[in-house]
């Protein structure tokens, strides 16, 4: 699968039914080493690592040569077997059929190469034939697989960011309602728009990952839980820290999270551990660990027995140390608490190599000069160990003071923590998702420039550098999809000001032709196809070839594009341009899909091919300056 979530929930469905049942959870992956939907090779080893699957891997979309790059990145990244299952090349269509060029003795030679990197189980992907296998088989029958030197390296991960645990963990802190009616009652009213401001905000500060506490729960449901979560996955934001204390709404939360998140937090008493427990192993993360049963221990040594005690119950149960967080707690000064308590925990907790985090603000509550207290606690803190922090990231004092006490220590947050920067501030707001902060500052630019121009030559150029950062390899497909969504409404409400319609390029009309269920592809080059300024209808998947014309015929657009992902559908894009030619139907036909191919176009009387959604575009754009000059 290329969605890692999709990947994900088969799996745990799976282990619904059974958890005998051998499983290999396999995802396709670009030459780049990233998934069609954004998620790296190192991603899916992380999130991977915690489940129950016996083998993970990859197959599909490259040959066995190319597919060598990202299986390596695999092999390291994970402890898990490795299987592979590359391609035989690229489809070929000879006129009558449709066929795979490489021949089993070239496809299994790179065998070798996979065994040497540590893979365990080596197969076949499309083209590949039980021939391909028996020659595979000869070729490997004295071999067996190396053994790895994989090191799993201990991050968090949401569906296209990966942050390491190796460094320092800001936890973003301000995703907490407690005393805020207004921002409470957004919440009960479901609109999410406070969250996701906010978790754009902490990034920008440099937040690691984002802690979600939402404090109100019992005037919640479990829809709410689960699609806050979905709203922060399409805003593409960092990694997760679910502060969710209700049970089933915490696993309604990891159950539609697609990433590797940090579960906050557990007692050391049987009844929080055994059920934390229960969702590490069923759904994966890191935990936050107490050192607090019943009550908090007043000693140093009292609160590091508690968490060696919590630690040895949870490595009894498989969940290893080096997933979790101990948190020695921190607590307000101005109830007569001392802080040093806290520290010689960190400290006895650090030297025996155990992570350690805390909630930094509980230490001022109610006190004056709250920073500068932070900051000066944060800084000793480090310097006995602390490797993580639930803070105020908007806090300039505290994460100076963070900065410097970590460059002392020889470490740079700075570069860390570093967002993607761009040039134009509309782009960043849309790759963001910040459809209120786009549409203040397309006011502002309402007093300067109409509608019209507004809509093509600054909304319009925006997302042309959208879509050029995809077809670069910048942005993903999270991204693209993202900023589509947020400039829809922009461009409507833009319209709805003016009589004069935006002036697009050229009209263009997309179908995944008939036997073809297959169209994330062609939802690509229409999002792409969009943002560089062309009207798009797209009319779905598996269309029969006479409602592909009866739709051209009704819409009557500048060009066609065909898509076929399967080798069995090929001919449909032939059968759909033959009738388009013989109907005399004023249209251009351009074809594309994974068992498209240049040579294939041709065969079958297209205009053009094109190999991704950027290649599309180009086309277009050549296309559409042609039929400029020629209706001059």
């Amino acid at each position: 699968m290329s969605d890692i979530k999709e990947l994900k929930a088969a799996v745990l469905g799976i282990r619904s039914i059974t958890s005998e049942l051998p499983l290999i959870a396999h995802m396709t992956f670009e030459e780049n080493s990233i998934s069609v939907t954004g998620t790296s090779v190192k991603i899916f080893a992380t999130v991977f690592e915690d489940l129950d699957v016996d083998i993970i891997g990859m197959n599909c979309t490259l040959g066995p040569d190319k597919i060598l790059k990202p299986l390596k990145e695999l092999c390291e990244s994970s402890t898990k077997p490795i299987s592979v299952e590359p391609n035989a090349g690229k489809p070929i269509y000879d006129g009558n059929r449709l066929y795979y060029k490489m021949d089993p003795e070239s496809f299994a030679v790179y065998a070798e190469d996979y065994i040497d990197q540590g893979v365990n189980i080596i197969g076949g992907c499309c083209g590949t034939s039980p021939e391909h296998i028996k020659v595979l088989r000869k070729m490997i029958s004295n071999r067996r697989p190396m053994k790895r030197k994989a090191e799993f390296e201990q991050a968090f991960a949401s569906r296209t960011v990966y942050k390491p645990i190796k460094s320092f963990v800001i936890m973003g802190e301000r995703i907490n309602p407690a005393s805020k009616k207004v921002f409470q009652k957004r919440i009960v009213d479901k609109d999410y728009t406070p969250i996701l401001n906010l978790a754009r905000e902490q990034e920008k500060e440099g937040s690691t990952i984002i802690d979600i506490n939402l404090g109100i729960e019992k005037l919640l449901d479990e829809s709410y839980f689960r699609q806050v979560i979905r709203e922060l996955d399409r805003i593409s934001s960092l990694p997760l820290s679910l502060d969710i204390q209700m049970s089933r709404y915490l696993e309604v939360a990891l159950r539609e999270y697609p990433g590797r998140a940090l579960i906050n937090s557990a007692r050391v008493i049987p009844e929080s551990l055994e059920r934390k427990i229960d969702l590490l192993k069923r759904y994966g993360g890191v935990l936050v660990l107490l050192a607090m049963g019943k009550e908090i221990p007043k000693t140093s040594q009292g609160r590091v027995e508690k968490i060696l005690e919590g630690i040895e119950i949870l490595e009894n149960n498989g969940i290893s140390r080096d997933r979790v967080f101990a948190d020695p707690l921190v607590l307000p000064l101005g109830a007569n608490n001392d802080p040093n308590v806290t520290l010689e925990t960190i400290k006895h907790l650090s030297d025996r190599g155990i992570k350690t985090t805390l909630g930094l603000s509980n230490l001022s509550f109610g006190m004056p000069d709250r920073s500068v207290i932070n900051g000066a606690f944060l800084s000793q803190a480090i310097n006995v160990g602390l490797r993580s922090a639930i803070m105020n990231s908007k806090d300039t004092f505290v994460m100076n003071s963070l900065k410097g006490a970590l460059y002392l220590k020889g470490e740079d947050l700075e570069d860390r923590n570093a967002i993607q920067k761009y040039d134009d501030p509309l782009v960043e707001i849309l790759l963001k998702g910040n459809t209120d902060e786009l549409k203040k500052l397309i006011d502002k630019k309402l007093k300067e420039f109409d509608p019209l121009t507004i809509s093509q030559e600054i909304l319009g150029k925006a997302m042309e550098k959208i879509g050029d950062l995809y077809s670069k390899g910048v942005i993903y497909l999270p991204h693209l999809l993202l900023a589509s969504d947020t400039s829809k409404p922009v461009f409507d409400y833009l319209n709805s000001l003016t009589s004069v319609k935006r002036a697009y390029k050229g009209k263009v009309l997309l179908a995944t032709v008939e036997g073809d269920i297959h169209d994330i592809g062609k939802k690509i080059v229409a999002t792409v196809l969009r943002s560089g300024g062309y009207e798009v209808i797209d009319i779905g998947k598996d269309v029969p070839t006479e409602e592909i014309i009866s739709a051209i015929k009704s819409h009557k657009p500048d060009i066609v594009g065909l898509s076929a992902m399967m080798t069995t559908t090929v001919g449909k894009v032939e059968e759909v341009s033959s009738v388009i030619k013989k109907q005399g139907i004023k249209a251009i036909v351009i074809a594309g899909g994974a068992s498209m191919s240049r040579t294939l176009s041709e065969k079958f009387g297209c205009d053009g091919y094109a190999r991704n959604a950027s290649e599309a575009l180009e086309l277009c754009n050549k296309i559409s300056n042609r039929l400029a000059i020629e209706t001059r």
